[in-house]
């Protein structure tokens, strides 16, 4: 029977090995040449991500813009904002020496201190002094000049340094943003209006709050103010359009401008083929959008000093003036570009590199860990878990866009902001992520269970190892007790082939043929050799 199926196997490799040798030999048609005409292939959705690139950089050029938008919308719009950004400055050494220095240049320019003094001095003289006397007043007429214009300037100086001035300037910042807003916002019901002859200002509401307020201080006689309809023209109708143009615009574009910037860097992710690139390149977006914006601003700063110089100010209060006017931009400017680092950071993680990916087996293995742990102390987050285990990425898409309204709404941003910001968003995806229950989780064993395991599958595998061991070692006291006999292999083979234990056990009845004498040499001592 050995014999034949060893026949069979030799037949059949002779019948392969003339098979492969005819394959060797058959000619083979080579294929036919690539024509020129043919066209080349084209990777599919290569359309994706061109159109995510043109709408990232078109983001990326919007940034700045948005910035200054959304700052000139807060200031126009915002009283308060427009008065906090303003009122400071009153405070402020330079900027009071330049306002003490410009009042002074004001009042020289109308008042003439040496000729009102030599008026009262000539006055003095015509009433027949002495010659002795009126040559001494004469000597003291500049100094009395001198004396006159000091006085001034330290009144000057002691209204404008005091705590009293803050106030008054503050009054008269919110003054100035409510006329530019009845100025902008105007439809003709305001105290500026506009008319045919060009822009005006309407007495009639002026008379009406005069007289509101003098019958409320008790003045009665007030009452019989007649109703005043008379338009004073102060000037065409081009500033004014400029101004309500320029107030529409900041308006519009302050509140919309920021949302369709954020909605495209977002429709570029979405597009993309690879969103861990688009997510990168949002990065690198806000980087490069703030980033050079914030080095405008500080560009600027020598350009100020040469106005300053050009127009004969204090380069010290101008430089305090701009650095108050841009701070609030320039600081939004920074933060964005530390936001779109740490946005490219991100991205990066989400990529296919080797570094991207073992950081995210790590954390991922920590996560597991802690889940299990968990689970191992009896928490079972049910229904609610297998949900946010299936919903894992929404999840975290939601949490992502909860925290860019957060940070659109705590605008004008700081530092302190956008870092409370990161650290509930990321406490809230880690919460949620260790909430999960994940299926592949549910059955996996604890440590102890596969240390307790392993420490079974050993001692199995040991006492396999002896029993094969002591198998073995019977079945060669078998095999050398049937060659002292002189009985083959075949006949041990055959003897044994109704027997189902090992030789040295209890043994099946003997068969046919020699069962009897295999029973008994089965049970022969091995020989000592």
């Amino acid at each position: 029977m050995a014999t034949s199926e060893i026949d069979d196997l030799r037949a059949e490799v002779e019948r392969l090995r003339s098979e492969n040798d005819s394959l060797r030999t058959t000619p083979v048609d080579p294929l036919p040449p690539a024509t020129a005409s043919a066209p080349p292939a084209r990777r599919p959705g290569r359309w994706r991500a061109f159109v995510s690139a043109l709408l990232i950089v078109i983001a990326t050029i919007l940034v700045p813009v948005s910035i200054v938008t959304a700052w000139a919308r807060a200031e126009l719009v915002d009283e308060e904002q427009f008065v906090n950004t303003l009122a400071p400055l009153a405070d402020d050494p330079a900027v009071q020496n330049m306002l003490i220095d410009e009042t002074m240049d004001a009042v020289n320019a109308q008042v003439d201190f040496t000729q009102l003094t030599s008026d009262v001095f000539d006055g003095i003289a015509q009433l027949g002094l002495p010659p002795r006397a009126e040559q001494a007043l004469q000597t003291l007429q500049a100094p009395a000049a001198q004396g006159l214009e000091n006085l001034v300037n330290t009144a000057v100086t002691r209204v404008v340094q005091s705590d009293q001035f803050a106030d008054v300037w503050a009054t008269a910042t919110r003054a100035a943003h409510r006329a530019l807003t009845a100025a902008a916002t105007s439809d003709g019901g305001g105290i500026v209006v506009m008319t045919d002859d060009g822009v005006g200002i309407q007495l009639g509401a002026i008379v009406e709050r005069v007289k509101e307020n003098l019958v409320d201080r008790g003045i009665g006689v007030a009452q019989i103010i007649p109703a005043v309809d008379k338009v004073v023209i102060i000037g065409t109708g081009d500033t004014l359009v400029a101004i309500r143009t320029t107030y529409a615009l900041a308006s519009t574009l302050g509140w919309w401008l920021p949302v369709i910037t954020l909605a495209l860097f977002a429709l570029g992710i979405l597009i993309a083929r690879k969103r861990s690139v688009a997510v990168v390149g949002t990065g690198i977006g806000f980087a490069v959008g703030g980033g050079a914006l914030a080095l405008a601003f500080a560009i600027g700063y020598p350009v100020i000093g040469q106005t300053a110089v050009q127009l004969d100010l204090s380069v010290a209060a101008l430089d305090v003036i701009y650095g108050d006017m841009i701070g609030s931009m320039q600081q939004t400017a920074v933060i964005v570009a530390l936001l779109g680092v740490f946005i490219a950071v991100l991205g990066w993680v989400m990529g296919g590199s080797t570094p991207a990916v073992r950081s995210r087996q790590f954390v991922g293995g920590l996560n597991s860990s802690a889940r299990r742990s968990f689970a191992g102390m009896g928490l079972n987050t049910g229904a609610f878990g297998l949900w946010l285990a299936r919903y894992r990425v929404p999840v975290r898409v939601v949490i992502a866009v909860l925290a860019v309204i957060w940070l659109y709404a705590l605008r004008p941003l700081s530092a302190g902001d956008v870092f409370l910001v990161l650290i509930v968003a990321f406490a809230v995806a880690w919460i949620l992520e260790l909430l999960q229950k994940r299926p592949d989780e549910l059955a996996a064993p604890t440590i102890d269970e596969t240390l307790a395991d392993a420490e079974a599958a050993a001692a199995d595998a040991e006492a396999a190892a002896a029993d094969a061991e002591a198998s073995a070692a019977a079945l060669q006291a078998w095999s050398d007790a049937g060659s002292a006999d002189g009985v083959s292999d075949e006949e041990l083979v055959a003897q044994t082939a109704g027997t189902s234990t090992l030789p040295g056990t209890a043994s099946a009845p003997p068969s046919e043929g020699g069962g009897a004498e295999a029973s008994v040499t089965a049970k022969k001592p091995r020989p000592t050799r």
